[in-house]
């Protein structure tokens, strides 16, 4: 039994920050972490063998008595360091952020209320914002979202498109154990399928009383995406992800069709 019953002194909660190359944005998250209304948090930033810009401004956060700073000799991607520290963590919960992402002050606090007996993870909306900090629009529709997210519905969903955004997400630390974390064999990439897994301990739950701030620019991981070989390597996992989630799926005709529509798309 999971039971949040006082989110405000029972439970510890890491923030865990992975740094690449991150120095325009890296000390405004490490600040959007840092003002968090909700007191037992610690914060755990990796960075991943960034240029010397970006781990000085990192480093002038070292004598914050709630960070830990931890610094790659060389790049090892987001999969191995995230597996790396949480499963090592002792904390309830944790929350990852990438270099470039913001959390507003109430943000841990609200999450954690969301919280009953049956959730492991809480997702919520993001602002997409530009390089400099500008709103452009929701990154999701809410009420998709919430649909999406019921039980009955999340393997449908998950069969045909990864439609959870990671970015503020609180999770159970005991199931990222329970489920070994990411799968190793993708570097950068693995939360889809670390849903899909998760989900035979409980639920995930979707809020709108918090919205995170999801930043696009030029240098995002993403975009590395289309490069020649690592595409191919994407869309193998993105079939695999829609292959096991489809098993759990509920099947009728409408979704039968769309599933096959998805998987002759993806071919090409």
């Amino acid at each position: 039994m999971y039971i949040v019953t006082n989110p405000y002194n029972s439970f510890k909660v890491t923030i865990i920050i992975l740094s690449y190359n991150g120095d325009l944005y890296i000390e405004e998250t490490i600040n959007s972490a840092i003002k968090q209304s909700y007191k037992n948090i610690e914060i755990i930033i990796i960075d991943d063998h960034s240029k010397s810009e970006t781990v000085n401004k990192i480093l002038h956060f070292n004598e914050n008595p709630k960070i830990q700073i931890f610094l790659n000799k060389e790049n090892k991607g987001i999969t191995y360091n995230l597996n790396k520290v949480v499963l090592n963590l002792d904390s309830d919960f944790f929350l990852l952020l990438g270099h470039d992402d913001i959390i507003p002050a109430n943000h841990v606090e609200t999450m954690l209320s969301e919280f009953d007996d049956e959730t492991i993870s809480v997702h919520c909306n993001s602002y997409i914002i530009d390089s400099l900090g500008k709103k452009k629009k929701l990154l999701k529709t809410d009420s998709i979202q919430q649909d999406h997210s019921q039980p009955e519905k999340i393997f449908n969903a998950l069969a045909i498109d990864n439609f959870i955004s990671s970015c503020g997400m609180l999770h159970r630390t005991k199931i990222f154990k329970l489920v070994k974390g990411w799968e190793p064999k993708y570097k950068n990439y693995g939360e889809w399928l670390y849903y899909i897994n998760s989900l035979k301990f409980g639920h995930i739950k979707y809020t709108t009383k918090t919205i995170a701030f999801y930043r696009i620019h030029e240098t995002n991981i993403t975009k590395t995406f289309n490069k020649k070989g690592i595409k191919n390597d994407v869309i193998s996992y993105k079939n695999y992800c829609r292959h096991k989630a489809f098993k759990l799926a509920k099947k009728n005709l409408p979704f039968l069709i769309r599933y096959l529509f998805i998987k002759i798309k993806s071919r090409y």
